[in-house]
């Protein structure tokens, strides 16, 4: 029979815990990907001007609440169901953001940007 050696508190480095805290980071953005990729396709297709800028950005703002959310549960104690339960409320946004008509069109359209346009 063995006997286990006490070996004190653990103590980490700041190497360490950057290192954990830059895998916990690494492993939620990936946890989220499955719902912020169809919530940053959302926002490409309300975008106008810009509508790769638009889609990052809700790629980028479904990450922070889907990551928050995984954060915040993850003291439950449900394990790994905090990864599904955390995609709940960003599917629901990319649901209900998803446009239903075509893509809005700025103040200018294709035909009013023809050569010659302007010039006098």
């Amino acid at each position: 029979m063995s006997r286990m050696i006490p070996l004190g508190p653990v103590e980490f480095s700041p190497a360490d815990i950057a290192l954990l805290l830059g895998a916990l980071f690494v492993i939620g953005v990936v946890g989220a990907l499955p719902v912020t990729i169809p919530l940053a396709l959302v926002g490409h297709r309300r975008g106008v001007a810009h509508p790769g800028w638009n889609g990052f950005w809700y790629w980028l703002w479904g990450t922070g609440l889907t990551v928050g959310i995984m954060a915040s549960l993850i003291q439950t104690g449900l394990g790994w169901a905090v990864v599904p339960l955390s995609w709940i409320p960003t599917g629901l946004i990319a649901a209900l953001a998803y446009p239903r008509g075509p893509r809005p069109t700025s103040e200018l359209g294709w035909s009013d940007t023809t050569t010659g346009q302007g010039e006098r």
